[in-house]
This record gives structure tokens, C-alpha cells and sequence, in this order.
């Protein structure tokens, strides 16, 4: 919950809570124009230029130097003028969405009566609005506050003035209530009966989108006895009037606990009737988290900041040095935060105990064989951080959909199945393996990809290899191109092994390596039993598969030819494959290749005790994908004159 980032957010905030926010609070796109009381509209029409800013876009981009200072100003005011959210408006009618009655905001259409259906006029939006700023009103708003309806106490309630007597608040109670304020309402409201029609005609003419947002400043007027406010103190203090009995989600949790106020955070938390799962049953307070008035401010501001960073994206902030800028060793954990953009919603908030920084070393190792295309055995390097990690798995398993940084992936929707790209079924455990995926790449935690790696990693591979085209693949193949999943399925075997380095005992990269060697010796030597277990028996019948397969006359010869060997489900049925696939393509398989007819005979010797399923398969798959041995060349076979497809040199 956020309210966990609170204590961390306060060590960036320690001196000015507020200044940090202001600086990242990002004005809507419209119109900004800054008035004076003391002057009707016609008479600041030669200061307009200094006085008004208009914003093209969402972002700060068009902010030029000369600019800055008059847009800082807006920047300030309008943060302390925005609403908390539209349910908590001040205008009834919702048509006036500032805060405060020295500032106006309203949509444009709404602003030049442009507006199809509107109900009310814009002077009529006005007069409601500055109604609902009059003091009486406001304190009415206070006393709702702190009105305990929990305690079960009678007896007349304090004043908010009483209740927050030693608090930082009274300033703002007491500017309430003062002279000065029902002066300055009572010239708001004239200086917009007599302004308003050419304002609204001159703003006409202007070319801008969204808001039409007014602020008046009074920092121009003589100061008397009588006003000694700022512009500043003012616009504070009606963001505190305004905020502080709005800050929690609703005032019916409130309650005084050793004379401290105390309710239900309004940030990222919600209480209605859609979520009654969130009540406690059992306690006499139902709200499931209570913060003290101080510690919902900060959280609205925690809040706030968070919403300025970056957003569709997993953002990380460690528990000290993200908010406070100083090195530690001490170990510390992340806060990993995802942020909706188009509703400004938190929608993954986590707390995870481990440091920010995820290493890894993963050596890749040829288990398979493969050669480069010059003949050598090929080298693949190692994957020594986290960003290539990421492109290796989205690009040999997922096709490119992983591939999204700082985490998108998890919160996006699931990717569309495109013909021989994507299939439906990569597009199902794509969603179904994201969450453990992302909790490696960006938690640094394997706990939840260990189980599940193997298995979904080795099913892609597979579908691949039936419905997918290689991205290198120009038009009809006529060689049975499978490299490009062997590199796969070596980076898989060796991620694998990474991923059970502390298990110990041999990882299927060790058993293939094993059997591989064992194999290769053993062809070699004539009058000797070849398959000697299920791993040899599976493994050997995968070179079997695809060296007869490579022989096919097919004009396109893709992974789906290896479709009748993937189907079988016991070992019969693969021998069965196996047998009738000989059967098609004997005439194209050497009469005096010795390896390749031991090893047929061998296969059909031997009865494996596993059936073609688990390790069996995988074992079975590596055969399909390794460097195979019928094409070698050797003094004892006539493979001489033949490519490792089959064909004639």
C-alpha cells in the first residue's frame, strides 16, 4: 500500500513537503491568465502578454526561457488550486473545477457557452460556485471532519477552531473567517459581473485547447492594515481549507483516538458498497487502515509525487537512497510501483525485500553442437545483465512481446496471435508466465519462474517449430532450416541450468551433454549395443527424425514435417513415425551410411521405459535440434558428396 512509501517519501521532504510536488505538477493543456482585482478586464489589456500562458501539450516541451518564471508561477497556484478529484468538487454542478474562489477553472466549451445540453450558464456556474466558498459553508465542511460519529460520546462537538487551536491549520481557520476574505468574495464576484462578457469574448479569438483557467493575484494592490496576505499565503491557505476535510475517503471513519483525528487514507484506497470485502467483521472500527490527519497529507502528497514519475512503467525506489540521495551499505529493499497513465491509477504497488540492483552471469553452452556457418563450433558468450537477459528470452521464446522495458509486459494486454508469428497458444502462456518472468527481471527473485521455466520455455520452442516461420525465412525453404531454435534451445538449456545452480545434481544440460558423448563413441564402434537407456534411446531417435525428414522433396520444408514425431505419445507410436518415415524417404538415405543404419536398427532394439512425455520429450527434442551425426563425413559411410540436408553438393 502506499502508505508504506509515506515514511520514505518524508526523508526527500523533510524541509518544504510541498515545493518537490509543485515542481512536478504538470498544468492541463489551456489557457492560464493571471488577473487583478483592483482592474477591470479592458484596463490589464496591455499587460495581457505578461499575464497569460497557454499550453499546447500534456508535457513541459514548449516551455522557452523567457517563459519560465510566468509559467512556474501558474504551476504553483494551479497545483494549489486543483481538485483532489472530480467527486470532490467544490461546485455542486461540477462546471467549476478549481478549488478555491481566486481561482476559476473550467473547460473551454463550458467557459464560452459553447457547450451542447448545458443546463446553466457560466454566470450561474460562477455564482453557485462562490456560494459554496463562503465561510460559513466551508466550516460546515470542518465541523463534518471532526465529528466523531464512531465514539458513541454525547455532548456538543469543538469548533474547528477549538479542535485545531495548536495546530499548524489555525492560520488558515482564522484567515477564514476574517474580514479580509468576505471583502475579497464580494469583489471576485463583482469584478465577474462586470468583466466576465469581454473576457469571455476576448478568449473567443485565441487559439487553445482544454482549460480556460483564471487566477487573480493581489500582490499588486497596496498592502493596508487590512490585507496582509500575499497572493501566496492565500492561495496555501485555501488549499488547506479546502483539502483537509476532504483528505480521507469519506468522513464516516473518522474518529478521535486520544484526541487525534484519525479515518480512511483517500489515496489508492476505497470503501463503498463494490468492495465490502475490505470491512472488518470482527473490530468495532470497520476501515481496514486508519492514518492520523498528518499522515493523510503526507500521503496525498506521497501520492501526488508518485504520479509525476514516468508512467506505463515499473517504477523502482529504494526504501533510503531513492529518496534521500545518500550512499548506504546497508542493505535495503525496493518499492516496485506501476502507474496507469491514462487515469493517473496505482495499479501494482509492492514492496519487495531485496536490493534495487539484480545481477546475473549466465556462460552459454553449446550442449547441442551447433556449428557457425563457417564450420566452427559456435560461441554464444555469456548474458551478463538483466537487459539482455530480457531481449534473449522475448526474442528466442516470446517473438519480441517480452521485449517492452521497465516492466509494460505485465500490465499490458494480451498480445494478438498473428499467422506463422504468434499462436494462440504463445499468446496463453505468454500470460500465463509473465508474472514470474517479470518477478526474475525486475525483483531479482527466481522462485516463481523456477517451476514453471522448463516447461513453457520448451513449449514455445515446440510451437515454434510448427507454426512459426523464421524471421530470416525469404520466400519457400528448400532445406529444413532449424538452427534458429537450436540457438533456442541451447539458451533455454542453459538459463535452466542458471536457474537450478544450488539444487544441485545434473541439469538436463549435463544429461544431454552426457549422452550426446556417449553416442558419438559408440557409433564409431562397430558390434556394440547403441542405446543403452531412455535418454540415449529418445535423444538418438531425434537425429533418426530429422535426418530422414531433411530428405523430404517437399518445395517448403518447414518444422511442421517433424509434426507426425511430436504427436506420438508412446514409444511404439514413435517408433511407428519413425518406421514410416524411412519407408517415404529410403531411397534418398545412402545404402552404405553405417551410423545411420545401426542406429535405425538400434532404435527398433531397444524398448525405453519411459513414454514420450517430460524428459523424454525434451530429450527427444534435443536429438531433433543437435548437429547430427549422418551427415559427418568419415572413412567408414558414403555421406561424401551429400549436405547435412540431404542433398547433392
Amino acid at each position: 500500500m502506499l502508505i508504506d512509501l509515506v515514511e520514505s517519501y518524508k526523508l526527500r521532504n523533510d524541509n518544504s513537503p510541498e515545493e518537490m510536488i509543485q515542481v512536478n505538477h504538470r498544468p492541463k493543456a489551456g489557457i492560464y491568465i493571471r488577473l487583478r482585482l483592483d482592474q477591470s478586464w479592458n484596463e490589464q489589456l496591455t499587460n495581457f502578454d505578461q499575464n497569460h500562458y497557454i499550453i499546447h501539450l500534456k508535457d513541459k516541451d514548449d516551455i522557452t526561457p523567457t517563459s519560465i518564471e510566468l509559467y512556474r508561477w501558474f504551476q504553483v497556484q494551479d497545483y494549489y488550486s486543483s481538485l483532489i478529484t472530480m467527486n470532490k468538487a467544490v461546485d455542486g454542478g461540477k462546471q467549476i473545477h478549481s478549488n478555491n474562489p481566486f481561482a476559476l477553472f473550467a473547460k473551454s466549451e463550458v467557459f464560452l457557452g459553447e457547450k451542447k445540453d448545458s443546463k446553466s450558464s457560466m454566470e450561474e456556474n460562477i455564482t453557485r460556485f462562490l456560494t459554496q466558498t463562503e465561510p460559513e459553508i466551508v466550516i460546515q465542511k470542518w465541523s463534518e471532519l471532526i465529528n466523531d460519529k464512531r465514539s458513541g460520546k454525547k455532548g456538543t462537538s469543538p469548533t474547528p477552531e477549538e479542535f485545531f487551536a495548536k495546530s499548524e491549520y489555525l492560520p488558515a481557520l482564522q484567515y477564514l473567517t476574517s474580514e479580509y476574505r468576505k471583502n475579497q468574495l464580494i469583489n471576485i464576484s463583482d469584478w465577474f459581473q462586470h468583466n466576465l462578457y469581454d473576457l469571455t469574448e476576448y478568449i473567443r479569438k485565441l487559439q487553445f485547447k482544454n482549460y480556460v483557467k483564471l487566477f487573480f493575484t493581489l500582490d499588486t494592490s497596496p498592502i493596508t492594515s487590512e490585507s496582509q496576505f500575499t497572493t501566496q499565503q492565500i492561495f496555501y491557505y485555501e488549499y488547506l481549507l479546502y483539502t483537509i476535510p476532504k483528505v480521507y475517503n469519506s468522513n464516516d471513519y473518522n474518529q478521535l483516538v486520544n484526541g487525534e483525528m484519525t479515518g480512511l487514507p483517500g489515496f489508492n484506497m476505497s470503501m463503498n458498497s463494490k468492495k465490502p470485502y475490505l470491512e472488518h467483521k470482527s473490530m468495532g472500527v470497520v476501515a481496514p487502515v486508519r492514518v492520523s490527519l498528518n499522515e493523510a497529507m503526507q500521503l496525498k502528497q506521497a501520492s501526488e509525487w508518485l504520479l509525476s514519475q514516468e508512467k506505463y512503467v515499473t517504477n523502482k525506489f529504494s526504501y533510503e537512497t531513492s529518496f534521500s540521495y545518500t550512499n548506504t551499505n546497508a542493505p535495503e529493499g525496493v518499492y516496485h510501483v506501476y502507474v496507469e497513465g491514462k487515469e493517473n491509477e496505482v495499479i501494482s504497488f509492492e514492496n519487495v525485500p531485496f536490493p534495487k540492483g539484480i545481477t546475473v552471469n549466465i556462460p552459454i553452452r553449446n550442449v547441442l553442437g551447433i556449428q557457425d556457418n563457417e564450420g566452427f563450433i559456435k560461441d554464444y558468450g555469456s548474458i551478463d545483465n538483466v537487459d539482455k537477459l530480457q531481449k534473449e528470452i522475448s526474442s528466442r521464446f516470446f517473438r519480441g512481446r517480452l521485449n517492452q522495458d521497465q516492466g509494460r509486459f505485465l500490465h499490458s494486454d494480451e498480445p494478438k496471435p498473428r499467422a506463422k508469428d504468434f499462436t494462440a497458444l504463445m499468446a496463453t502462456l505468454f500470460m500465463q508466465s509473465r508474472q514470474a518472468f517479470h518477478d526474475w527481471l525486475y525483483k531479482g527473485t527466481e522462485i516463481t519462474i523456477r517451476p514453471l521455466f522448463a516447461k513453457v520455455t520448451l513449449r514455445l520452442i515446440e510451437e515454434q517449430m510448427m507454426y512459426v516461420e523464421p524471421a530470416s525465412s525469404k520466400g519457400k525453404q528448400r532445406t529444413l532450416e532449424l538452427r534458429w531454435l537450436a540457438d533456442a534451445m541451447n539458451i533455454r538449456l542453459s538459463m535452466e541450468a542458471y536457474l537450478r545452480r544450488n539444487e544441485g545434481g545434473k541439469t538436463m544440460a549435463d544429461r544431454i551433454t552426457s549422452v550426446r558423448n556417449s553416442l558419438k563413441e559408440k557409433l564409431l564402434i562397430k558390434d556394440i549395443n547403441i542405446c543403452s537407456n531412455d535418454d540415449e534411446f529418445y535423444f538418438l531417435a531425434g537425429q533418426v527424425a530429422y535426418y530422414l525428414k531433411s530428405q523430404s522433396e517437399a518445395q517448403n520444408k518447414t518444422g511442421d514435417l517433424l509434426g507426425p514425431f511430436l504427436i506420438a505419445k508412446r514409444s511404439e507410436q514413435l517408433k511407428k513415425r519413425l518406421e514410416e518415415a524411412y519407408i517415404q524417404h529410403k531411397h534418398k538415405v545412402i545404402m552404405y551410411n553405417f551410423k545411420f543404419n545401426r542406429a535405425f536398427a538400434s532404435i527398433f532394439g531397444y524398448q525405453p521405459e519411459q513414454e514420450v512425455e517430460g524428459e523424454a520429450r525434451e530429450m527427444f527434442i534435443a536429438g531433433l535440434f543437435a548437429d547430427n551425426w549422418f551427415y559427418e563425413k568419415d572413412g567408414t559411410n558414403s555421406n561424401e558428396g551429400m549436405n547435412e540436408n540431404g542433398e547433392e553438393n
